[in-house]
């Protein structure tokens, strides 16, 4: 279904009008009570990330053709002229640019664990929750189903196998009751992650034992659990009090593909759609 109402879309960029805003922050605040309910500390992460740190996650070695970075521009090498000449134009040459050191982060759970470098967590572990800024460089964007920039609400559990383990499991049994509450029809299948090389012992290692999966509307996920076991604990040097490093795990909602999703079930009613989701938050508190 193409939504034609409320939001505008253009080369993967999304503009949403009042009626879609109001969803989005309905949904959110279901999916941000829960996380506080279940007692996550909220974090806000900047929406740019070194490079060099996006580096020791593997991102670059992973999946480097979604990667979008930041530059500033050289004004002293190109000259004010050129640079002004490349902005009618519509694009900066590569010599008009400085080395990119700066990343826009393809997934908002990477600004956690890199919040969290070098330290100890308590034996109780952490669970936090956030709303980041997500930018990808797809093969092609599809209304409000693929973005180049898109938000996603994060609620990530650090600490022993056992509490990153039992934050899934709450995690999905809260999707279950958000999709039923709300009247949405999702599945759950089993998916790869992309924390991990799709080549080699990864991929194996995911054959054996799912590392993420997926509720989708109609093919499209709007959601994900994964787990991550020791990967970022490792990377980053989160460690346990017996100096063990912290294992993962995170769900993700993407606002956005909840948005579609909503729309194409109402029938590209806002109001009915913000309705349900208001009531979906009465019922589950």
């Amino acid at each position: 279904m193409r939504i034609t109402t409320g939001v505008q879309v253009s080369a993967g960029l999304a503009t949403l009008e009042q009626e879609p805003t109001r969803l989005a922050e309905a949904l959110d605040r279901v999916c941000a009570r829960w996380a506080a309910n279940a007692g996550a500390t909220a974090l806000t992460l900047s929406p740019l990330l070194p490079v060099a740190d996006l580096a020791t996650l593997d991102v670059y070695r992973n999946f480097p053709q979604l990667a979008l970075v930041a530059s500033a521009l050289d004004v002293p090498a190109a000259g004010a002229a050129r640079i002004e000449q490349d902005a009618a134009a519509g694009g900066f040459r590569p010599d008009s640019l400085r080395a990119a050191g700066l990343a826009l982060p393809s997934s908002a759970c990477y600004g956690v664990y890199l919040h969290y470098r070098g330290r100890q967590v308590s034996q109780h572990g952490e669970l936090v929750t956030v709303l980041g800024q997500c930018f990808r460089e797809e093969d092609h964007f599809d209304g409000l189903r693929r973005l180049k920039a898109f938000r996603m609400r994060e609620v990530v559990a650090l600490g022993t196998p056992e509490q990153a383990a039992a934050h899934l499991d709450r995690s999905a049994v809260f999707l279950d009751l958000l999709a039923d509450a709300i009247g949405l029809p999702l599945r759950r299948r089993v998916a790869t992650d992309p924390f991990y090389d799709q080549s080699g012992d990864r991929a194996t290692f995911q054959q054996v034992i799912p590392v993420k999966h997926e509720y989708t509307y109609k093919d499209m996920a709007v959601a994900s659990v994964n787990a991550h076991f020791g990967f970022f604990g490792d990377r980053c040097s989160i460690t346990l009090p017996d100096g063990d490093a912290v294992a993962t795990s995170c769900v993700g909602f993407g606002v956005e593909r909840w948005l579609h999703a909503l729309a194409d079930h109402f029938d590209s009613d806002w109001a009915r759609a913000r309705d349900a989701v208001e009531k979906a938050e009465a019922i589950l508190g």
